[in-house]
Formats: structure tokens, C-alpha cells, sequence
């Protein structure tokens, strides 16, 4: 890891920052608090847990999502406040052009740059964020027991069943999912427990992987949790997506949505093809 004295910066082009954006609402950071980002050598992450460290999410972008990707050296670790960079990069992203994040600058800020000009001329938008010294958040896999099961689905399926139960956690703030992994027959469902009881069984032939480690896995998450790891998927109409779920021997949920840029890259022109978002 990079020590802020060492002053070694780093600079990245983001050839569209409106899918950036895009990308980054899917973590549900609220009010003032602060995300993680990382940048290293082997891509861009921004991570993000609420305070009572039960969930977390991250976005990883790898140095082909870029235009240039200058990061040798070790990782760079900084804490943002989460809003002001979305403001920041919302204010950008009206652009249409390139962006140049720069990290660190003499005074540990993040810097922004965009020339609106072409090749050669003056700056005319530049922006620069503080930053505060954070350690890496600790992942959550750390504790991961095996065995573990997982389901492979569309992303649109699931983020279209995680809305269908919120009608059962009207008015209730300790409303539940319980997820049902069945070997034999095959078997997933989520019922939701609050003001209300609704199960939904998926279609067994919509699932592009199954695997339960035992005859049967079940385990209750607050809905509250699953609908911002679930339903917070970085693309409006989730089109290519493929989320992955993961439940270990103690429940531990791992979502990963797997995002195909392709679709992304014919509409806005963006650069790479692999991206994934975590929340666990």
C-alpha cells in the first residue's frame, strides 16, 4: 500500500464518465459518509459498509475500462465522502468528454480534470476532492466458511422479484427474506415476512447455475439489506447482467453482478468489457 507521504501519483482517463456514474449508483451510499477507493495496478475499486458492518458493497473496474491507466507503484488507498463525488462527477459526466482523476496531488486531494478544447489547450473544468486517510475495509470474505451453495441468475429476474416482496415490508422495519436452496427436486425461493407472507419460486430452467452444498440451504436476510444488494444493479433495464449469489455454511451472502459492456458500449461509446459490482 501507498503511504499518503509518499506522494506517488496516479492518473486514470475515463473515456465516458456518464456510464462511471452509472456504475457507481449502484452502491447506496447515504448522507455524508465515506467510501474507500483503491488504485492499484490491477484496476479501480470503490467500496462502501454501513455502520453496522452487514453489508458491504463494491464497484472494480479494470485498467482495460480505461482510455490510459497509469498506477505502478502499489495500491493507493483514500476515503471520499460518496456524495460529492457523484456530484462531482454528475457535474462532469453533462459533458460528454474525456476525464482525467488524478491521485494524490500535493495536498492528498483528488484532482478532475476535462478538456472540453482538444489537444493542447487550456483546461476549462477542473475540480478537486479531499481526501481522508482510511485502511482497507475488511472483506467480508475474510470470513467466508465453505461449504458454499450459489445460483446464477438474470439480474433483471432478480431485481424484478426483490420488488414484488417490498409490498410485505410496508410499514415494518424488521421485515425478512428467507432464500431456499433445494438439491432434489431442484429448488430456489424467497419468502418475504412482515406485514404480509409472499413466496416466489423461480423457474428452475431461468437459472444459468445451480449448486446446493446441502440436501437443503436456508437462511433469513433483512429485506432492507437484500434490495440494496439485489435490486441495485448498474444498468436501468439490467440488460447483460448475470448476477451471481453465494451463500457460505453460515449464511454469509455474496451477490457479484457480472456486467456486459457491450450494450453499454454501443450507447455510450466506453471503453473495456469487464466490470463487476459485489455487495455482500
Amino acid at each position: 500500500m501507498v503511504t499518503p507521504s509518499q506522494h506517488t501519483q496516479a492518473s486514470v482517463k475515463v473515456p465516458n464518465v456518464r456510464v462511471l456514474v452509472q456504475m457507481l449508483q449502484a452502491i447506496k451510499c447515504t448522507g455524508k459518509q465515506y467510501c474507500t477507493v483503491l488504485m492499484g495496478p490491477e484496476g479501480l475499486s470503490v467500496r462502501w459498509e454501513i455502520d453496522s458492518k452487514t453489508l458491504q458493497s463494491s464497484i472494480f473496474l479494470r485498467p482495460e475500462m480505461f482510455s490510459e491507466y497509469q498506477c505502478s507503484g502499489g495500491v493507493r488507498v483514500f476515503g471520499l465522502q460518496f456524495n460529492h463525488l457523484m456530484d462531482t462527477l454528475q457535474v462532469f459526466a453533462s459533458s460528454g468528454h474525456e476525464l482525467v482523476l488524478k491521485y494524490p496531488n500535493a495536498n492528498m486531494q483528488l484532482e478532475c480534470q476535462m478538456n472540453e478544447g482538444g489537444e493542447g489547450s487550456v483546461v476549462n473544468m477542473y475540480a478537486q476532492l479531499d481526501s481522508q486517510e482510511m485502511p482497507i475495509p475488511k472483506d467480508l470474505s475474510d470470513y467466508w466458511q465453505d461449504p458454499s451453495s450459489y445460483f446464477l441468475i438474470p439480474g433483471s429476474l432478480l431485481k424484478e422479484t426483490i420488488e414484488d416482496l417490498e409490498w410485505t415490508a410496508i410499514g415494518s422495519n424488521n421485515s425478512t427474506v428467507e432464500v431456499l436452496m433445494q438439491r432434489q427436486p431442484r429448488r430456489l425461493s424467497f419468502t418475504a415476512q412482515a406485514a404480509g407472507s409472499l413466496q416466489i419460486d423461480f423457474p428452475v430452467g431461468d437459472l444459468g447455475g445451480f449448486s446446493c452444498a446441502e440436501a437443503e440451504v436456508r437462511f433469513s436476510y433483512k429485506y432492507k439489506n437484500l434490495r440494496t444488494a439485489l435490486s441495485n444493479i448498474p444498468q436501468k433495464d439490467a440488460t447483460g447482467v448475470n448476477s451471481k449469489v453465494s451463500i457460505d455454511a453460515q449464511g454469509l451472502m455474496k451477490i457479484t453482478h457480472m456486467v456486459n459492456l457491450q450494450h453499454i458500449m454501443d450507447q455510450e461509446g466506453f471503453l473495456g468489457q469487464a466490470a463487476y459490482t459485489e455487495s455482500q
